[in-house]
């Protein structure tokens, strides 16, 4: 009994495998970015390539500047949270079938050609990092902690580079899945605006504004990342299968795409949105100690 199970844990090994070996052979990202481009038109295409793949050439000049006047300029931007969107779904699709360990087996090696693909940016390894740790502790059987998982990652970014303190995208990556960690369990509306206070002042210190409609923003087209996501990284591979289908699931994303640039261009437009104004060092500390107090004092309650 146990020599069967062996065999069969190694042709599932084997399996995945083959899998990783075809896909490192025979998927590059031009190639997937020309099905993108094959189905949507300019400006949607341009905004899918940059939320999936990561490719921010197809976006113009114009559009690049709106995405940044809105505060959504990280849509664009393969983000920690698209890494974990793609990977989150694609083990738990694949569990179903295979069982989970070795969804998280199989799926680790696709995420990790994923990974490659984009770029090894500081907030896609954070989020690597977190995933690992994450399902590593499924596969022993141990209890996660958010916590104490981000704390090591924290710490493993900064044995390995310590150059990374230097970084802004680091900082913007830190305390937006603190802010995530901090709101769990209470809803979108509330998580999405406490994002927007934890990393507003670390980017008025880095580029001397101050976006006021970022929270609105957010909250009118984050629901929708994901789901563009999702579809935009299936349609993408299905595409270089099977063109027909793949065309079909990427037309899904165009009304969804439609409805952002809308968004874009409309909030973009209100200048008065956006204040000249640059936070100290003194001023930011000041600022997540009043949070840190809140949390803190919500906590006892």
């Amino acid at each position: 009994m146990k020599k069967s199970r062996k065999i069969f844990e190694y042709k599932h090994i084997f399996g995945w495998l083959l899998i990783w070996f075809l896909i490192y052979k025979f998927i590059n990202k031009s190639d997937l970015i020309v099905a993108i481009q094959h189905v949507l038109p300019t400006r949607e295409s341009g905004l899918l390539m940059g939320m999936v793949w990561g490719e921010k050439n197809g976006l113009s000049k114009g559009l690049y500047e709106l995405l940044i006047n809105t505060g959504l300029i990280h849509i664009v931007v393969v983000s920690g949270a698209n890494l974990m969107i793609v990977a989150r779904s694609l083990v738990e699709t694949l569990a179903k079938y295979v069982g989970r360990k070795s969804a998280i087996i199989g799926g680790g090696g696709i995420v990790l050609f994923y990974v490659n693909l984009v770029g090894w940016q500081i907030p896609v390894v954070r989020a690597l990092l977190f995933l690992g740790i994450y399902y590593l502790a499924q596969i022993l059987g141990r209890r996660f902690r958010a916590d104490r998982a981000l704390f090591l990652v924290v710490i493993i970014m900064l044995l390995a580079d310590f150059k990374v303190i230097y970084d802004v995208s680091f900082w913007l990556s830190m305390a937006a899945f603190g802010a995530i960690l901090l709101c769990r369990g209470e809803g979108v509306i509330k998580t999405t605006l406490w994002v927007s206070f934890f990393v507003l002042h670390i980017l008025s210190i880095n580029f001397g504004t101050i976006t006021l409609i970022t929270p609105i923003t957010n909250l009118a087209v984050l629901f929708l990342v994901e789901t563009i996501s999702i579809v935009g990284f299936v349609g993408s591979l299905v595409s270089l299968g099977c063109g027909f289908l793949g065309k079909v699931i990427l037309s899904v994303s165009y009304p969804m795409l439609r409805y952002l640039i809308e968004v874009i261009e409309f909030a973009g437009k209100w200048r008065a949105g956006v204040l000249n104004f640059r936070f100290n060092w003194g001023m930011l500390l000041g600022w997540y100690l009043l949070l840190g107090g809140y949390w803190y004092e919500k906590k006892k309650i």
